[in-house]
């Protein structure tokens, strides 16, 4: 068994999560099959690798939208337009019912989204028009099944606890599915919402015909990377997007790295040297001020005083120099 696990990091390659399944999938066999407490597995893990996360740019999110098409009862393009507009993930407009709307508000709560959290979220003042005309459909589609007794699929056993909400406006779908459809735990004839494959299919076909790849979820980095930008509070982004953590959305910002200027940009453009020509060590842009102790003609490296150094007093404060302050018997023979 583990060389079978073994196998699959280092000659299959496979990633982390599929050798975790088949550890997971040996556990159950021992642990519920065979009723065998299984013991301690020593074999090469597979690690998850650590990625940035892809934020397409401005242009390429307006493209996009612009190019999502509407198909009838599938409003592919609003949805769309929400994953971005308010950073959402792909199933969490279609789960939101009449009840999570507030247009006059201008927000829409998000119910037991990742982690089984709810949260409230701004809607983009663009998208009020044409939430207020996709209610308007979806009342048509409720009023519709009122007539024939279609109750609307609620979560849990909320429907048996108060069966008058299977048939309450509240609780009706935004973004209903196109017809009813069989739950597969009650079997009753069901309401149910769109499904996250049309959205999904129809941003794939969107970008195949501009000739980009760009995934639904893709939309959100873009929420997140693009409010950055602009100054937006990360705070105020952490709670919009449900992060547990900031350092999660900091992950879209890279400051630290972005921070960091490229030695290359100071290079002057007119400084040319001549075949034979020495080269200076050091220029009127770069050279640090004279130290004591520093030769002329040799650049000055300066440096921050590790553990065990201590600043000399009186040398340059720009580049202190250090004294070892470990005894002498323990010192090298070059460093003595």
């Amino acid at each position: 068994m583990e060389q079978f696990l073994s196998d699959l990091a280092l000659h299959r390659h496979v990633a982390a999560s599929t050798q975790n399944q088949a550890f997971n999938a040996i556990v159950f066999f021992y642990h519920d099959v065979l009723g065998t407490p299984l013991r301690e597995v020593d074999a090469l893990r597979a690690k998850r690798p650590v990625h940035l996360r892809y934020a397409p740019t401005i242009a390429e999110t307006h493209a996009l939208l612009q190019a999502v098409r509407d198909q009838p009862g599938f409003p592919n393009g609003l949805v769309a337009r929400l994953l971005y507009g308010c950073g959402l993930r792909v199933s969490e407009p279609l789960n939101v019912r009449v009840r999570d709307l507030d247009l006059p508000g201008a927000r829409v709560v998000i119910r037991a989204a990742k982690g089984g959290k709810d949260r409230v979220v701004a809607l983009p003042s663009s998208l009020l028009g044409p939430l207020a005309e996709q209610l308007e459909t979806a009342r048509r589609v409720w009023t519709c099944d009122q007539r024939n007794r279609v109750p609307l699929a609620l979560p849990h056993a909320l429907a048996r606890k108060y069966p008058a909400y299977q048939y309450a406006w509240p609780w009706a779908w935004v973004f209903p599915a196109q017809r009813p459809c069989r739950d597969p735990r009650s079997g009753l004839i069901v309401r149910y919402r769109l499904h996250e494959a049309n959205v999904q299919r129809a941003i794939r076909e969107a970008g195949r015909r501009l000739g980009l790849t760009i995934l639904p979820h893709e939309l959100r980095h873009a929420y997140a990377t693009h409010c950055l930008a602009r100054g937006a509070n990360p705070r105020a982004i952490q709670a919009a997007m449900g992060h547990e953590c900031l350092e999660t959305t900091m992950g879209y910002f890279h400051a630290e790295s972005l921070s960091v200027a490229s030695p290359l940009d100071m290079v002057p453009a007119d400084v040319r040297i001549e075949p034979g020509e020495d080269v200076p060590r050091s220029s009127p842009m770069t050279a640090s001020p004279p130290c004591r102790g520093t030769r002329p003609g040799y650049a000055s490296v300066a440096f921050r005083p590790q553990r065990g150094m201590e600043p000399v007093p009186g040398d340059c404060p720009a580049a202190p120099l250090a004294r070892p302050t470990v005894p002498p018997s323990r010192l090298r023979p070059r460093d003595a």
